[in-house]
């Protein structure tokens, strides 16, 4: 197969459209009842995988994919280490300033600052098209809208306000800004590796020992026995929340997509496919037995951040991956081509919801959505999906394009 340094890997881009899709799906949820209880995330304390649950840590395992791919073929390009350095950082500050955001406008607007929740979403998604569009050209116009944008986002961090009064906070920093830190972090190690396979090796045993050592880790697998709760957080927590690095599920599972591509590039690329399928499916068999084991100790749990919940999906992911893999080897992923848009331009794609939500609030309400009989609940979620991937392929073709 042609690999990504001489064109596109349409594979990954499959695999993160699929997962972005999915992530639309199970985001519009909330409008409808009678969602099963095995599709929904698992609630705090249950030990389940739910479907839900598989979506977002297959994203940042995505990410992780692309990290590899994307900082050689800029190399490739003749880049230099600096170009690379800085485009980490800004995209990473991008991706941060973003999740802040979109934290402050889930956590709700006091209506008497002047507008409410629907104006603030309008607002802070036009303004992130504004600054943030590939527009590619510069001229006097695109400097004026990048600065229009800018001044958009000024506007709502100093008078934006939450029912409890308080003024602009990045809460838990959101989708994007957890995405952010990690692609920061784990980009950086990529770039600045020498021995790269082994040195982000590492990392991924770094990573797993502090998920093991982690207060919430020890909470799940004790079933919150209260002779488990520290009266003040330890040195280690304290360091990982300097960096941002939280009890390090996100950065472990783009870690992990990082030392798959590595791995991929290194050994596996140049086998025929059916001894590439067999490789990366029996890597995923080990990320299962790894699931497995550290079941025994922990819950499962996705809002803890548990290890067996990490593996469990990574088995999944590389399973997906081979299949996918398979249907572009043979050529039979022509079907799939219509999800393409959620996986090339997938900033493009999260964000179309931000402007439909408060579009539909504003014009019909939500009191419809609830009253939709299953499972008609889960068609209408489906085909939310379907249009803000259009909308997405709508807007590239009129070189509307989130890219940072």
């Amino acid at each position: 197969m042609t690999t990504y340094l001489e064109k596109r890997n349409v594979t990954i881009d499959l695999l993160r459209a699929l997962t972005m899709a999915t992530m639309l799906v199970v985001n519009d949820f909330w409008s409808v009842s009678g969602i099963p209880h095995w599709m929904q995330h698992a609630k705090w304390g249950e030990d389940m995988l739910g479907f839900s649950d598989i979506v977002f840590p297959s994203f940042l395992f995505c990410v992780g994919l692309s990290i590899p791919y994307a900082i050689t073929a800029m190399r490739r390009k003749g880049r230099s280490e600096g170009d690379v350095i800085r485009h980490i950082l800004s995209r990473s500050f991008a991706l941060i300033l973003m999740g802040a955001f979109i934290c402050n406008y889930e956590s709700g607007i006091d209506a008497s600052i002047g507008y409410d929740r629907n104006a603030y979403c309008l607002l802070m998604a036009l303004a992130f098209f504004l600054v943030f569009n590939r527009y590619g050209q510069s001229a006097w116009w695109v400097s004026g809208l990048k600065v229009l944008g800018w001044a958009i986002l000024l506007f709502l961090l100093v008078t934006s306000r939450s029912p409890e009064g308080r003024t602009f906070y990045p809460y838990w920093w959101g989708i994007l800004g957890l995405i952010g830190w990690a692609y920061l972090f784990c980009s950086l190690v990529y770039a600045l590796s020498t021995k790269i396979i082994t040195q982000v090796f590492v990392w991924v045993l770094l990573f797993v020992v502090c998920l093991c050592c982690s207060e919430t880790a020890l909470y799940s697998a004790f079933l919150g026995r209260p002779i488990l709760s520290m009266p003040e957080p330890n040195i280690v927590e304290l360091a990982l929340s300097t960096l941002h690095i939280g009890n390090a599920s996100s950065h472990l599972l783009v870690m992990s997509g990082v030392l798959f591509s590595g791995i991929y590039l290194k050994h596996i690329e140049h086998l025929a496919w059916s001894r590439q399928a067999v490789s990366t499916l029996l890597l995923g068999v080990g990320c299962f037995v790894l699931a497995l084991f550290f079941h025994r100790l922990f819950n499962v749990s996705k809002l803890i951040g548990t290890l067996p919940w990490i593996f469990y999906t990574l088995s999944i992911d590389l399973v997906l991956y081979v299949a996918l893999d398979g249907l572009v080897a043979k050529g039979l992923s022509g079907w799939l081509d219509g999800l393409r848009p959620a996986g090339t331009a997938t900033l493009t794609c999260y964000m179309i919801p931000y402007l439909l939500y408060p579009l539909i609030s504003l014009s019909i309400g939500w009191g419809w959505s609830s009253a939709i009989p299953e499972p008609f609940g889960i068609l209408k979620c489906v085909a939310f999906s379907s249009v803000c991937i259009f909308l997405t392929w709508l807007l590239g073709k009129l070189s509307v394009c989130l890219k940072v």
